[in-house]
């Protein structure tokens, strides 16, 4: 496929005279089903393709994106995005090194897709067991469960081959009640015991009641919280991220400066897309530079900014191979311009069990989710949003779920990363991070 769209490209680059051109092409197939409390509903979709082109012309840049590949549809894509050609730092696109090629396909999963049935058995055995052993536990069953296989190609005009990456990928979600859920994500297919008891993991934890800070005196403390992964990825990306990323540093709207302490000593993070766990790694970035560990935080230390090719050029610094197509508001992801991006989130573990560090909290919150955190402050990095299949807990024991609504968490995501007092030796794999518990203090309103 990849050969005949570049070919093609080639052709119109040279008859409108197009200096140079990158492509991003992605195609995938996927076999999902949906889950409402016994029933699985069917989702398959096969040779979904799209293509993301920029066009550089007489020392200005173009964007265009299709879904239709012919030479006659591209022919009119390309000259309408040459209408809306605007200035750009880029002097041309990257040449992409050789041999910059990937392929971690599982077996197992390139064969589910093909097999619906099988999916849907291995997917009612997880609804079944949940059903059975969390007897009474719950009354509503809700969740997902997928397996994708997907390629993708960079390439560039000056370019002798193009990046290619082609991986699978596997999910399961279930959630109880609307009061915690569970998902399995990764490359590869779990054991089938993992999945099988995917929904058991929550009925088990799930108490019998809910409690609201004013029940056990925390309303309008400082508490002891505990974040779960997920919760501090949110974090992360949404609000600390906005002053890594060097289109803001150049904007005068990052408040980090290299070399600074702005993190706990305990904590190490770095962006690494090189991780061979992650779905989000990959050979290269969108631009085709190669993909690479950048450390963020190295012991409480911030080391980096991170570049595109363009905000690279415009600080007299080196791309650090996080050029990608960010989507901002309703943008779609294959028309977004190219921003620095985070791409794969890495925190190093800690040394203590998570159930110690829930046994060393008094008072407080295991918190999972705060919903809204597109509403916090992205320039103080302060937010006040009400948490979400939480747990509280009580003498080193989770005793209640968050009472939805009621529990209102105050804080700030860059003066939490100073705060964090303990890190958990277990990690879990988000898709795009691999994150630990890390625990610290925030106030409840």
């Amino acid at each position: 496929m990849f050969d005949d769209v570049r070919k093609s490209v080639e052709k119109i680059a040279a008859r409108h005279k197009i200096d140079d051109f990158e492509i991003l092409l992605s195609r995938a197939d996927n076999t999902s089903f949906r889950i409402e409390q016994h029933d699985l509903t069917l989702s398959s979709q096969v040779g979904i393709a799209t293509m993301g082109l920029r066009l550089m012309k007489q020392g200005k840049l173009t964007y265009a994106t299709t879904t239709v590949f012919d030479e006659a549809s591209l022919e009119h894509v390309i000259e309408a995005a040459l209408t809306n050609l605007q200035p750009t730092a880029l002097a041309g696109f990257a040449v992409i090194p050789q041999g910059l090629s990937s392929d971690v396909a599982d077996k197992e999963i390139v064969e589910l897709i093909a097999r619906p049935k099988a999916l849907r058995d291995l997917l009612s055995l997880m609804v079944k067991r949940t059903w059975e052993k969390g007897k009474g536990k719950f009354q509503r069953l809700n969740g997902s469960g997928s397996v994708g296989h997907s390629e993708s190609w960079v390439y560039t005009a000056h370019s002798s081959q193009p990046a290619h990456n082609r991986l699978t990928a596997f999910s399961a979600h279930l959630d109880l009640d609307s009061r915690d859920f569970e998902f399995l994500v990764g490359r590869k297919l779990p054991v089938v015991s993992k999945i099988e008891n995917l929904g058991l993991k929550v009925a088990k934890r799930l108490p019998a009641k809910s409690l609201k800070p004013a029940d056990i005196g925390l309303k309008g403390r400082e508490i002891d919280v505990i974040i779960h992964p997920m919760c501090m990825q949110g974090i992360f990306n949404t609000l600390v991220a906005e002053h890594i990323y060097a289109s803001n540093k150049l904007a005068g709207l990052s408040r980090y400066e290299v070399g600074q302490k702005l993190a706990s000593t305990r904590v190490t993070i770095a962006d690494d897309a090189t991780h061979p766990d992650l779905l989000s790694s990959a050979p290269t970035d969108n631009e085709g530079i190669p993909s690479r560990c950048n450390v963020l935080f190295g012991k409480g230390i911030f080391k980096t900014f991170l570049y595109d090719a363009e905000t690279a050029i415009m600080d007299k610094a080196s791309s650090t191979g996080n050029g990608m197509r960010r989507p901002v508001l309703a943008e779609d992801t294959y028309e977004a311009p190219v921003r620095p991006t985070l791409r794969a989130l890495v925190m190093e573990p800690g040394k203590d069990k998570l159930k110690d560090m829930i046994k060393g909290v008094k008072k407080g919150v295991l918190l999972k989710y705060l919903l809204g955190l597109h509403t916090a402050d992205k320039v103080t990095g302060a937010f006040a949003n009400t948490a979400y299949v939480s747990y509280v807990i009580s003498n080193g024991k989770m005793v209640a779920t968050a009472e939805p609504g009621t529990w209102a968490i105050r804080g700030n995501a860059l003066e939490l990363l100073k705060n964090i007092t303990d890190i958990s030796v277990e990690r879990m794999n988000l898709g795009s991070a691999l994150l630990p518990w890390v625990k610290t203090r925030l106030s409840v309103g």
